[in-house]
């Protein structure tokens, strides 16, 4: 079973020492637009269930609920989720309609905790029934209070609370059992219930002694009936709220730290930040840094000593960026191996730039880490924005840090990158590619150019790659490089690799209603290669296109394949059981080793151009060829070589026994209306 979250967590150690706490976990419904519609309960206590009745069933819709408590409380839990923090409302409990229950709920997430407090459940009605059936039905503490402050009465309640019996209160003044802290706040309160009106109610949390060393906190409710027959005095209602407080607490704590680091997450860094630039923005030549952090590699430690040595290197990284910021900067993870800093009450860039590097030296000094190496030594990236006069707002400051540090990876990572103009000009015009791309996935800009692929036995083409292109309105036909790495960071990698798989697909379709026997090949990024929604996806092509599998082949590189060995292996093998072929693109040139060629099920290799430039022209070009050559029919690979521009490499190669080949001099890609008539 997954473990708990810390809500999760916070809320059953809540519970577990108060069982009359009724509680609901629900998270929330989400419309096509993002906006939170309704609520769908996870959990509820059988105490919920008692105090509100029945329906609170996991799976149903908190709007749904009977008796109109639910569209009550759903305002305010949407409120919740948005804006983060906590509220307390009053509901009617399934039974009498008279009575109240009060709900005390937290937003975490998208996930709302509902606290239900039988504490009050018969407040409204007590000060009808008289002062007698109060005392005999209160379930927490009464107390009278003389105008002189002087205790008369407390119920039995009391001891509970207090840790001692309630008789030693009486004919002593109220600030006795009151920790000292919180004498001034309650005694306002008194004085404020002296003054009140007859059934106003004055409301106030605070300590009180339990015992000699320990303090319990409660919310009291004093309401003047002074002029009550047999009353006279101010009657206090008060409840131990220790338990729903710790637990607002932890889930506050919970909402705005991250749990792995105990840094503060994305949240709590944004509304740092936004005080900071508040208060820059009063105070001429005060500015503010944003510093982006980003380990090196840091997948790599994962993949090669596991995930609980990647937590505690991140665990060492946090308390390395604690010790080394300034006394008032805030140090925040936002996820993944991504850290962020802020500084505030700085003067120019050499000051953030200094800052910088102090980090930038923390980090890769080496780890220690359980099961690896004595010594472990990472990289990091750190990108810098910082405010100008007047000062940027957060978004703003955020995405230029941002920039910086993409600015750092793409520049050779382990550096640091100070936001310039240069950069805001880039990032304008990298937002403006992102809203582009977007729109051309819609608009029909994206396009495939078949580039064949000859049967060097046969002399016959017989199936072509599948090359993304896109006809940018303004920028002319662009290649992949151009906008591919955008779209992995963006998330529009995966709609573009589904278009690129139905649209290669229902091309060879087209094909073979034409009569015209072509396969064709597409691209798989690491990205691609890993997705669990894409074998479905290849499934539901072929059998809408009702396409030969065979006709359909996915050419992953060497990078994409040492992404996730294990997961690569998975993959080519669930892709080839359903009839898929698999071949392995740029051999030779990344990072697989020859015995990954007997681990990885390929159907092919094929030998990146780089080999055949020189064939025949230096005689290691040509031993290597002819090496990986024997190697593949050794394995029984099929072998493909790219970038044959000359007749005399196609000769080599023909007479090597590569299988097949591709390359301009074969053919450039082309449409697929120019592939057809080139096959006349």
């Amino acid at each position: 079973m997954p473990e708990p979250e810390p809500a999760d967590v916070a809320l059953l150690e809540a519970l577990a020492v108060h069982p009359a706490h009724g509680a609901v976990v629900a998270h929330a419904v989400h419309d096509a637009d993002g906006t939170v519609r309704d609520f769908v309960i996870e959990r509820a206590t059988e105490a919920a269930a008692r105090l509100l009745g029945p329906g609170l069933d996991p799976g149903v819709a908190i709007g749904r609920l009977a008796g109109g408590r639910g569209s009550e409380v759903l305002p305010e839990l949407i409120r919740l989720v948005t804006e983060g923090g906590w509220a307390q409302l009053r509901l009617a409990p399934g039974t009498d309609p008279e009575e109240r229950v009060a709900v005390d709920m937290i937003g975490v997430g998208d996930r709302v905790v509902c606290l239900l407090d039988p504490g009050w459940t018969r407040g409204l009605a007590l000060q009808e029934r008289g002062f007698r059936a109060l005392v005999e039905s209160a379930i927490d503490v009464i107390e009278v209070i003389e105008p002189t402050g002087v205790i008369r009465y407390v119920s039995p309640g009391a001891r509970a609370v207090l840790g001692y019996p309630p008789q030693r209160l009486l004919g002593r003044h109220f600030r006795v059992k009151i920790d000292p802290r919180d004498r001034a706040i309650v005694q306002d309160a008194f004085d404020r219930s002296l003054a009140a009106r007859p059934g106003e109610i004055v409301e106030v949390e605070f300590r009180v002694r339990h015992g000699e060393d320990e303090v319990r906190w409660v919310h009291g409710r004093g309401t003047n009936h002074l002029a009550t027959p047999g009353v006279n005095g101010i009657v206090v209602n008060w409840r131990d709220v220790t338990v729903p407080l710790e637990l607002r607490s932890r889930l506050e704590y919970a909402a705005t730290h991250d749990a792995l680091t105990g840094l503060a997450n994305r949240s709590l860094f944004v509304d740092h930040l936004e005080l900071a630039l508040a208060s820059a923005a009063r105070h001429a030549g005060s500015r503010v840094a944003v510093l982006f952090c980003d380990l090196d590699r840091f997948k790599m430690v994962n993949d090669s000593l596991g995930h609980a040595a990647g937590d505690a290197m991140l665990r060492q990284l946090g308390a390395r960026l604690r010790e080394t910021v300034r006394p008032g900067d805030t140090v925040a993870r936002f996820g993944g191996d991504e850290f962020a800093v802020l500084c505030p009450e700085l003067m120019d860039d050499a000051q953030a730039g200094g800052l910088a590097e102090l980090i930038k030296a923390a980090v890769e000094a080496p780890y220690r880490l359980d099961g690896g190496p004595q010594d472990l030594l990472v990289g990091t990236s750190v990108g810098v924005a910082l405010s100008v006069q007047p000062p940027q707002d957060a978004e703003q400051l955020l995405r230029e840090a941002d920039t910086a540090l993409y600015e750092a990876k793409r520049r050779g990572r382990n550096r640091v990158e100070l936001f310039s103009g240069r950069l805001s000009d880039k990032l304008t015009d990298r937002l403006r590619l992102e809203s582009d791309l977007r729109r051309a996935l819609v608009s029909g800009q994206l396009t495939l150019l078949y580039q064949p692929k000859l049967d060097l036995r046969e002399n016959k083409v017989f199936s072509a790659e599948a090359l993304l292109r896109w006809n940018h309105p303004e920028r002319g036909l662009l290649l992949p490089a151009a906008f591919l790495p955008l779209a992995e960071e963006t998330g529009l990698l995966t709609p573009i690799g589904e278009w690129v798989l139905r649209t290669a697909a229902q091309q060879v379709a087209a094909w073979a209603s034409s009569g015209l026997d072509l396969g064709v090949q597409i691209n798989f990024s690491d990205q691609e290669l890993n997705d669990p929604e894409m074998l479905p996806l290849i499934a539901e092509t072929l059998a809408k296109t009702s396409i030969d599998p065979a006709k359909l082949e996915v050419e992953i590189t060497e990078r994409a394949a040492a992404a996730d060995l294990a997961t690569t292996i998975e993959t080519v093998r669930s892709v080839r059981a359903g009839g898929t072929h698999v071949s392995l693109d740029d051999f030779g040139t990344g990072y697989c080793s020859l015995t990954w060629l007997q681990q990885i099920p390929v159907d092919a290799v094929k030998l990146d151009k780089t080999f055949i430039l020189r064939l025949g022209e230096h005689h290691r070009s040509t031993a290597i060829v002819e090496s990986v050559l024997r190697l593949g029919a050794a394995l029984g690979l099929g072998t493909v070589a790219e970038g044959v521009e000359t007749v005399a490499q196609l000769e080599q190669l023909r007479q090597l026994g590569c299988d097949a080949a591709q390359g301009f001099h074969i053919g450039r890609p082309m449409p697929p209306e120019a592939l057809e008539t080139l096959l006349d």
